[in-house]
């Protein structure tokens, strides 16, 4: 048994977070909203536990630099008023993703952007998100 003092030394010198586990959202949809009250709240902690892959959140397997420029820069294009989980199946509803698509509402602008969740442990993580969809924040709306 490694004392947990070492395993966060070893954590600390392999550049990787060690992050609390906390639950996990149980289904697709409240993966994507935890996450978006994560951007919201500019919590990149939060937001670094319910990112990843179906092998588990990005803030335990990602170096922490890395992991932190890459949620600064998603975190800035899904900046929100507010926004409405679009009802219905979309691509990807098949095995161990689902695809959930979220409209965002940002200075008047209201891009559907999609978002892909993949099954972890008892829960669910956001996978991957279509940025492009969101649009630039730093332009008006096209």
């Amino acid at each position: 048994m490694i004392a947990p003092s070492l395993t966060l030394l070893v954590a600390t010198a392999c550049g990787r977070q060690a992050a609390p586990r906390g639950p996990e959202p149980a289904d697709p949809t409240s993966a994507v909203t935890q996450f978006l009250a994560a951007v919201k709240a500019h919590d990149l902690s939060a937001m670094g536990m319910l990112w990843g892959t179906a092998k588990g959140p990005a803030a335990r397997s990602m170096p922490r630099d890395d992991l932190e420029k890459r949620l600064t820069v998603i975190q800035s294009y899904l900046v929100h008023e507010s926004y409405a989980v679009e009802p219905g199946a979309g691509p990807g509803e098949e095995g161990n993703e689902r695809v959930v698509r979220v409209q965002l509402t940002r200075k008047g602008c209201t891009p559907v952007v999609p978002f892909t969740v993949v099954r972890w442990g008892s829960g669910w993580l956001v996978k991957a998100i279509d940025l492009e969809a969101a649009g630039n924040p730093a332009r008006p709306c096209s």
